[in-house]
């Protein structure tokens, strides 16, 4: 499927909408973001659509683990609102996308790169989706799995980076890179980001690394202030394997869209590739709203 396939689904044949189950995440920490949820949801029932808020205590854990109840009732949901800023919509990715479940963001957060509308605007946006009046885009998610003397110790799928980076005492990290096998470069770094092309709006922008336009499917890597080692970023094709390895004796830790994941060892490593799995949203805006949010989101103004 190209591109510009993956960008136009949405909505059935004459523009009616698909959507009949709506599920609804908020985030527990923003004192409105409850309030709201329910507001909405019951502004969905009252148009027919059957709506349902996620219970707020669930972990991070838990979500992208889907416990029997949550995965039970979102089996068959068309369309995820996500009530908070961008880590709501990450946790969101981690729950919606192995279900192929679009994902609309309200933001309540502070910048909100990838949510579609604001808390004053959201019944509109949301009244253009129930109605059909949307367009699907697909963004690339990357897997990762750390591995100590062959064992795993786990997988975890991100929509923006996989992070390898120095513990908690304040030395570099020593890690040895290959791509396919190859060997790439060995970094003395804080750590080295390995990001999808949403990512490279977040951590691996700060980190100095290019803009990657989301329709995308490239692996980015890039070093946190490298020392005597290789500081360019390097952008790699979509098909690649990315094995890490934690050399030197240091010790390190792998975070996963910047929630811890696992503490790393000498010697230990962590494989990333990009996942099976992607994460949808539904748009309202044109098509090349990417680069007004841009401007409007990380250009400074005086």
């Amino acid at each position: 499927m190209g591109a510009a396939d993956r960008r136009t689904r949405g909505r059935s044949p004459g523009g009616q909408s698909n959507v009949r189950k709506v599920a609804i995440l908020h985030n527990p920490r923003l004192e409105r973001a409850g309030p709201l949820a329910a507001q909405v949801a019951d502004w969905i029932q009252e148009r027919g659509v059957g709506a349902w808020v996620l219970p707020a205590e669930l972990s991070c854990a838990q979500l992208a683990g889907l416990d029997g109840t949550v995965r039970e009732r979102l089996v068959g949901t068309d369309l995820l609102v996500t009530l908070g800023g961008d880590g709501s919509i990450l946790r969101a990715s981690h729950v919606a996308a192995p279900l192929g479940i679009p994902i609309l963001g309200i933001n309540l957060g502070r910048v909100g790169f990838l949510t579609e509308a604001g808390p004053e605007e959201w019944e509109h946006v949301l009244g253009q989706v129930l109605a059909g009046e949307f367009w699907t885009e697909e963004r690339m998610m990357l897997q990762a799995q750390a591995f100590h003397e062959g064992c795993s110790l786990g997988r975890a799928e991100a929509l923006n980076d996989v992070v390898v980076g120095r513990g908690a005492r304040a030395r570099v990290v020593r890690l040895r890179v290959e791509v396919d096998g190859g060997g790439l470069a060995t970094y003395v770094a804080d750590g080295l980001i390995v990001a999808s092309p949403t990512g490279s709006t977040a951590y691996a922008l700060a980190a100095g690394g290019p803009i990657l336009p989301p329709q995308l499917r490239n692996v980015l890597l890039v070093p946190v202030a490298p020392h005597l080692s290789m500081a360019r970023p390097v952008v790699l094709s979509e098909g690649v394997r990315v094995r890490i390895v934690v050399e030197a004796g240091r010790e390190a830790v792998l975070t996963v869209d910047g929630e811890v994941q696992s503490s790393l060892e000498c010697g230990d490593e962590v494989v990333v590739a990009a996942s099976q799995h992607a994460a949808l949203f539904a748009r309202v805006r044109e098509r090349t709203y990417f680069y007004k949010t841009l401007v409007a989101r990380l250009v400074p103004r005086h």
